[in-house]
């Protein structure tokens, strides 16, 4: 060890004695080089590590201060967040707090498996349920222009030429309340639909298949159809065939128009057609002259007229049709009670 150095000290003499113009030494000391040429000299001369290094200057010392700031700024930042939280992390899924390795964890990493699993599963049945309804669309809108290929279009005449009733009487003529009571139990939103209720056809095919009861989601031009123009057989050709006349005769006839045209085709019993022949049949009066109470028990029979065609029958549809009357505000609270209150005979009962 000592010999090294010896040896390197000795090169070091020679060097500096060599060159004494241009680094003088004192103390038999090699003087630290002054710049950078000094130093590559000394390297060559040597071909030793000088014992001094040439002293950083201050751009090279800036840069190492800021880099050693940032580094020292995101340890203190590190270290502050882990003493804050310590060894809890946050699962972002559940919403939960957990401790690092504590048993919960793996319920909360088997929670986000389970949600993702319903996730996807989720997905797929959406999918399914939007590619079903598709393909349902397509197929529908093909079978109603198979049914309805061929189909003349309504008409006004048309309508009016397959009158049953031999006593048909002017819109004019009916009592407001006799119309508002048949819109009301027969098809509440008449005046706010195009000659078919989607709403109400919807809700009745749920209703049909949810439950044993038949629930009807035709509308007052549906039903005219049914009774003028195609027939009463229970099948969806003819239903569909119901749809084109209803919208059909939206394009051609007006509201009034559709009501007159159903109001003196409705049947009553007794080979009674009309609202006229069934005034006269049961109250023994023109329909004209008909009152609130008469007007709801009319409308009544006709949803059955073997039912009720029967007084007390008739009395207890009479409340139905006030009531729904009451509900969609054709009446107020007055008028459904002296309706409810007034007496009302079946010509049948006054003969007697």
């Amino acid at each position: 060890m000592s010999s090294r150095y010896n040896l390197n000290k000795i090169r070091r003499r020679k060097v500096s004695s060599s060159e004494t113009e241009k680094t003088p030494v004192s103390s038999g000391r090699v003087r630290r080089p002054s710049n950078a040429l000094e130093e590559k000299n000394l390297r060559k001369k040597t071909s030793v590590r000088p014992l001094y290094e040439p002293e950083p200057d201050s751009i090279i010392k800036r840069m190492k201060s800021v880099a050693g700031d940032k580094v020292s700024r995101k340890k203190e930042k590190a270290e502050t967040e882990r003493k804050s939280f310590g060894e809890r992390k946050k699962d972002v899924s559940s919403g939960y707090s957990i401790k690092k390795g504590s048993k919960s964890s793996g319920k909360a990493r088997k929670r986000r498996r389970d949600y993702s699993s319903a996730g996807v599963i989720a997905k797929w049945i959406v999918s399914i349920i939007l590619i079903i309804s598709i393909a349902g669309g397509v197929f529908s809108f093909g079978y109603y222009k198979y049914v309805t290929w061929g189909m003349p279009e309504v008409t006004k005449k048309m309508v009016q030429e397959n009158y049953i009733s031999t006593s048909p009487v002017s819109i004019k003529d009916m009592p407001k309340d006799l119309r508002n009571a048949i819109v009301s139990i027969e098809d509440e939103r008449f005046y706010k639909h195009s000659g078919v209720d989607i709403q109400a056809l919807v809700r009745s095919l749920i209703h049909n298949i949810t439950t044993d009861s038949r629930q009807g989601g035709s509308t007052l031009e549906m039903q005219l159809s049914k009774n003028l123009l195609t027939s009463s057989e229970v099948s969806i050709n003819r239903k569909i065939k119901d749809i084109y006349n209803a919208y059909g005769m939206d394009k051609v006839m007006s509201k009034d128009e559709v009501l007159e045209a159903y109001l003196n085709n409705i049947y009553f019993g007794k080979n009674a057609y009309g609202v006229e022949a069934g005034a006269q049949l049961y109250f023994g009066k023109h329909v004209k002259d008909l009152n609130l109470a008469e007007c709801a028990m009319l409308v009544g029979i006709t949803n059955n007229p073997g039912i009720y065609s029967n007084y007390s029958a008739a009395k207890g549809r009479q409340k139905v049709i006030l009531r729904k009357m009451l509900e969609l505000k054709y009446i107020n609270q007055n008028q459904y009670n002296e309706a409810l209150a007034t007496e009302v005979y079946f010509k049948s009962e006054i003969d007697k």
